[in-house]
């Protein structure tokens, strides 16, 4: 969870609650005992929602990944984004109101995959104005570090006795730590050094929200909630990958 960062929402687990589950092709058993979460489900449950999770995550990733490429490799898109500006900020707005809208209507089918659709789209292309400010090269290397980065802390997260809940607060506090000197910076801009040292302290941040967060969808969130934790997880890699792009960008420029 996660977005400059994506709004504090995104990062925190969503707690469940009684509702009735999505229609329209859910493979959760009939007999599921709604509210109960990931971890108190049987085996075959456990493992449809961690397909379902990544599969959505894979869909998201997949589809940024062309949006980014796009920007990055069309300079007729590029110029054109950079005529119409505007755009950019009609992305923002709607992705953080679709994300919103997301966590309202969570298990609302098919709404909440409506809205998941508008998310990713507008969130590509927002990202996709941002690499396109950059190296191709710098791009490709924080793509693989942040890939490399996920795949390895959601394997220690996964197999892991550790109970990670426990640094939910810690994590919190620093992500509003991070919005709050970027809101300061806004009018009172740092040195290079000074940002390249918030760009490390945002990727460790985000390291430790992959952890949290992985551990958290299999024992905060009931098996209807699998949108939730896909988008939870697709703003962490986001923001560790625009983390590790200024870390990269600084140290070229330094």
């Amino acid at each position: 969870m996660s977005t400059s960062a994506n709004p504090p929402p995104a990062y925190q687990a969503i707690p469940t609650s009684e509702s009735t589950v999505p229609t329209g092709g859910d493979d959760i058993p009939d007999d599921f005992k709604f509210g109960t979460v990931v971890a108190q489900c049987d085996r075959d449950i456990r493992h449809a929602f961690i397909r379902k999770v990544y599969s959505i995550l894979t869909g998201q990733l997949l589809l940024t990944t062309v949006f980014c490429s796009l920007f990055l490799f069309n300079t007729t898109i590029q110029v054109w984004v950079f005529q119409h500006l505007w755009t950019m900020y009609v992305g923002v707005a709607v992705t953080f109101i679709s994300l919103l809208g997301l966590l309202w209507k969570r298990r609302s089918y098919p709404t909440n995959f409506i809205l998941l659709t508008i998310f990713t789209i507008s969130e590509a292309y927002t990202l996709g104005f941002v690499v396109s400010l950059h190296e191709v090269h710098l791009v490709l290397q924080a793509l693989l570090l942040t890939l490399g980065l996920f795949l390895a802390l959601t394997l220690f997260a996964i197999q892991s006795r550790y109970d990670f809940s426990q640094w939910g607060s810690i994590l919190s506090f620093g992500l509003w730590g991070l919005i709050l000197v970027g809101l300061v910076q806004i009018f009172l801009p740092f040195n290079r050094t000074f940002d390249l040292v918030m760009a490390i302290g945002t990727a460790i941040l985000f390291c430790g929200y992959i952890l949290y967060d992985t551990h958290l969808i299999q024992h905060r969130l009931s098996p209807e909630e699998y949108i939730v934790a896909a988008v939870d997880l697709y703003l962490d890699i986001v923001n560790l990958f625009l983390a590790i792009l200024r870390i990269l960008s600084d140290s070229q420029n330094n």
